[in-house]
Order: structure tokens, then C-alpha cells, then sequence
């Protein structure tokens, strides 16, 4: 396509997929390595002789799909530690604009016992499906509620005979008017009462489901994997604070939000509620002013109009004036010209008159 002096080369969707896709070279893509993880196995049938499975790294949770023909992965368990054979490939995802990086097997060489347990394993996907699912804003999210004027509900979930709802909501100062915060109370040292109170405050609707203790040791509980599954599968928000600043649980890693205390966690609520007024107040006084400016221009603009419409009427009343002044003196010569004529022809009849009389004496 050419525009003016400039030729701008036209591609379709898949000829910049492929440019990139051409564009990705290694030297490890040119021949065979050797690759070690932990074997994760994805289920669902094979497609054309070959299962789409995963690997993931032993020190991390990243992971790479792996393509294995099927009579390697009938040897093959899951959670275990493998060596394999293959080389890297590449794929285009036309309709979702991706290149995925896979790992085509062609050979098993080792398969020992994974050193992460079943539960370390459960964890790692929790956590990736957390960042699958994505961490939401909750200071946006409550912003959004203020600005809509629609009261916010916070259910925590404390100890049984916890006293940190007075923390919290001393930290609530002027915004206590806002927040509809009311407390569940369970024994934070079991796992089924917690998850039980997690899912009675989704059932309720609330807007943010937070758990949140004081200081102290015995975390154990906040790592539990179904405590931390339940608070994954949420559709409200979910925030901790647990009053533990060296080690973070498993919960507080899967919260869209971590306090560090039940104080903060008071602080940051009504911080962002005085923050968003001030927000909404500002936007406010911008508005009026920019209201005003615009009808003060509006009326500056009549004023000129109108001004100037005085000064055209004016203008035709001086003109209109004038064509009568005109018309009038136009008039008066007319007159002075009939009168002189009348005289002049009276004259001429009296002459005539006369002339007649006297020759006939």
C-alpha cells in the first residue's frame, strides 16, 4: 500500500505470527538435549499418538509443555522426577496471537522420586492457578464502591476470643460510616472451621472476605493446602492479616492482598476511603470550575452577540434614516421644480392672454 512518498508494506494476522515465530532462533532448537524436571501429567486423550503434558522445573514453578509419544508415557508417573530426550519446538497460536515453547520427547532416560511430597506439588498448583486467575486491586475495587455511593461489606474471620476487631476498627476513624465490617468468629487453629466460614461469607455476598489473627507463632494452619484451595475458588476478594512479618503462609501468598497486622489492615481502609473523597472532591471542583468557565464563556458570547446586533440595527436605523432624509430632500426639489413650472407656464398663459386681448384692440 503506497501513501504518498511512504510504502507501507501490508501483512495478514498469520505473517506476523510467522515473522516472529522465524525470528525466535537457538542453537538448542537445532539439535537434541537433555531435559530434567518433575513429569505433570494433564490428562485427556492422545492426539495423533502424542499427550500434551507438562514439566515442571524442580526449584521453581515454571513450567513447559511437553509433547510425549504414547508409548513413553505409559512408563511414565506423576510428581516423579524424569530425564528425557527431544528437542525444543515451536507453535503458532493463530487465533490467540502466541508462540508457545514446547519440548517434543523423543526417549526416556531416568525416572527417579520427585523430591517435592504430593502436598508440595498441590501447593505449586494452587499458586499457578492463582497467577493463572490473576491478583485484583482492592483498593480500585473499593474506590469503585465509593464512587457509586453502595456500602462495603467486609467479612473477617478472627479467633474465638480474639480482641483485634477492636484494632480494626479503631483504625476505621471517620470511614466507619461506610464499611459494614462484621466479624466471624472460628478457631484459628482448625482447618475445617475456616473453610467452612470462608464459604459462609461467599454464600452471604459479601464484597471482601479477609482472615486475619495477631501476633504470634503457630502458623501451620495458613499453609494447609484446602484452606488456601477455598480461598483461591473466591468470587468475593480475599485479603490476610496475620500479624507475622518473617514468614509468609500460603494464604497470604494466594490473598489479593497481605497485611502485615489487623491494624494495617484498618489503616489501608479507611487511608483509601479519606483518599477517594479527596479524589471525588477534586473532581468535583474541577467540574464546577470548568461548568463555570463554559456558561461565563456562554454569556461573554451572548453579551458580544447582542452588542453586536445593537450595533447592526444601528447602523440600519442610521441607513434607513438617511434614504428618508434622501427621499425627503428628493421630494422638496420635486416640489421647488413644479412650482417654478406652474409659475412658468402661468407666465406663459398670461402672456398668451394678454398678446390675444391686445391684437384684437
Amino acid at each position: 500500500m503506497e501513501t504518498g512518498d511512504q510504502v507501507t508494506q501490508q501483512y495478514s494476522p498469520l505473517a506476523i505470527l510467522n515473522l516472529f515465530n522465524n525470528a525466535i532462533t537457538v542453537n538448542q532448537a537445532k539439535r537434541l538435549i537433555q531435559l530434567k524436571g518433575v513429569f505433570i501429567p494433564r490428562g485427556g486423550a492422545a492426539y495423533n499418538g502424542y499427550y500434551y503434558d507438562s514439566l515442571r522445573d524442580e526449584s521453581a514453578d515454571a513450567l513447559l509443555t511437553i509433547i510425549v509419544p504414547m508409548l513413553i508415557r505409559n512408563n511414565l508417573q506423576a510428581n516423579k522426577a524424569i530425564t528425557i530426550n527431544g528437542f525444543i519446538t515451536r507453535r503458532v497460536v493463530n487465533n490467540a496471537s502466541r508462540i508457545d515453547i514446547q519440548f517434543t520427547v523423543t526417549e526416556l532416560v531416568e525416572q527417579t522420586q520427585s523430591k517435592f511430597s504430593e502436598e508440595d506439588t498441590q501447593r505449586v498448583s494452587i499458586l499457578q492457578k492463582k497467577a493463572d486467575t490473576g491478583f485484583r486491586d482492592l483498593s480500585t475495587y473499593i474506590k469503585e464502591k465509593i464512587g457509586r455511593e453502595e456500602h462495603f461489606r467486609i467479612g473477617v474471620i478472627i479467633g474465638k476470643s480474639a480482641i483485634i476487631d477492636q484494632d480494626i476498627k479503631h483504625q476505621l476513624r471517620e470511614s466507619v460510616s461506610f464499611y459494614d465490617l462484621f466479624f466471624h468468629r472460628v478457631s484459628l487453629t482448625n482447618e475445617q472451621e475456616i473453610i467452612h466460614a470462608i464459604k459462609t461469607l461467599e454464600q452471604e455476598g459479601v464484597d471482601v472476605i479477609a482472615v486475619s489473627r495477631g501476633g504470634g507463632e503457630n502458623l501451620d494452619v495458613f499453609n494447609q493446602v484446602a484452606i488456601a484451595g477455598a480461598a483461591t475458588d473466591l468470587k468475593a476478594l480475599f485479603v490476610t492479616a496475620i500479624g507475622h512479618k518473617q514468614d509468609v503462609t500460603l494464604l497470604q501468598q494466594v490473598a489479593d492482598k497481605a497485611f502485615i497486622t489487623p491494624s494495617e489492615f484498618g489503616q489501608f481502609l479507611n487511608d483509601t476511603y479519606n483518599h477517594t473523597l479527596e479524589e471525588i472532591q477534586h473532581s468535583k471542583a474541577k467540574l464546577v470550575d470548568a461548568v463555570t468557565k463554559q456558561l461565563s464563556a456562554n454569556y461573554d458570547q451572548r453579551i458580544n452577540n447582542l452588542n453586536q446586533q445593537i450595533k447592526e440595527s444601528e447602523r440600519l436605523k442610521q441607513e434607513e434614516l438617511s434614504f428618508m432624509k434622501q427621499q425627503i430632500d428628493m421630494a422638496k426639489n420635486r416640489n421647488k421644480i413644479a412650482i417654478a413650472v406652474s409659475l412658468f407656464v402661468g407666465l406663459l398663459l398670461g402672456l398668451l392672454i394678454y398678446s390675444v386681448l391686445h391684437f384684437k384692440l
